[in-house]
């Protein structure tokens, strides 16, 4: 994990997902590439086309010099090193662009979370990324505190699909942080016959020491959860048992195929008073 690719807009929400960036970068010796999409007038109309060119001008300035005082302040108060990049066009897209262009092994990037508004700025965006990348993302919610985090939770529907490359970013940050791994399965209360119930319990308990002997020097558990709501049930566990850090597979199958789809990944990134970490298959 060497390269980071962190999207910003200035805002309160992108700077709390940067100070993640920045204690990541700091552990992992990583390099910071901090990016920002201007959205500019278009010139298509040739009304007041001098009016919009010198607006368009003072936007991209503007951001060149809050980006310049980020690049200062992260590398000499953090001594991390940091790479600016301006972009012009929409948000989504240029993080794409600029991970893959970048050869980003992780993007951060914030989301309002379960601050009560859905659907907006940043978290809107990292929604629509979550749904197109195929790298990394972690999700910082607006309410979320940074702490180096201790227990991770890693949710997983279909254990074939989480296989060691699928989840490898998952063990690199718990790695880095001499953390723990909780790997769960969900089950909807009253689908599934109690033999089938306890087969998957088994299966998981096998999965979860797979991945300990490939990575042993984390401590990797198996938890079996029930419950009516995905969300509610995740979010109980994350609160009874102090989880910093939540992990689900991404993949493009229909909601009625997997519970851990795009969208519902997608979903918890909204949800989650923690760090959403979303890992696309």
């Amino acid at each position: 994990m060497k390269r980071i690719v962190v999207p910003t807009d200035f805002s309160p929400n992108a700077d709390k997902a940067l100070n993640t960036a920045v204690q990541i970068a700091k552990k992992a010796k990583a390099t910071l590439i901090v990016v920002h999409a201007c959205d500019l007038l278009e010139l298509t109309f040739k009304d007041n086309l001098a009016l919009k060119k010198e607006y368009n001008r003072g936007v991209i300035m503007e951001a060149k010099g809050k980006l310049a005082l980020l690049k200062k302040s992260i590398e000499s108060v953090e001594s991390v090193k940091v790479q600016i990049k301006l972009y012009e066009g929409d948000i989504s897209n240029t993080i794409i662009h600029a991970a893959k262009v970048n050869k980003a092994d992780l993007i951060i990037m914030g989301t309002l979370g379960n601050a009560g508004i859905q659907e907006k700025i940043m978290g809107s965006k990292t929604a629509a990324a979550i749904g197109n990348t195929t790298i990394p993302i972690l999700a910082v919610p607006l309410l979320s505190n940074w702490t180096p985090p201790a227990k991770f939770l890693l949710a997983i529907n279909n254990f074939a699909e989480g296989n060691n490359l699928a989840v490898n970013p998952v063990f690199e940050l718990a790695e880095l942080f001499n953390a723990e791994i909780h790997i769960t399965k969900f089950t909807k209360e009253g689908t599934a016959k109690a033999t089938d119930y306890l087969a998957a319990e088994r299966v998981g308990n096998a999965y979860a020491k797979k991945l300990q002997s490939l990575h042993k020097n984390i401590q990797v558990s198996f938890i079996h959860l029930d419950g009516n709501k995905f969300e509610k049930t995740i979010e109980k566990y994350i609160a009874k048992n102090n989880i910093d850090i939540v992990a689900m597979l991404t993949h493009k199958r229909t909601f009625l195929k997997s519970i851990f789809n795009r969208s519902m990944t997608k979903k918890m990134s909204y949800h989650t008073s923690i760090p959403l970490l979303a890992l696309p298959l």
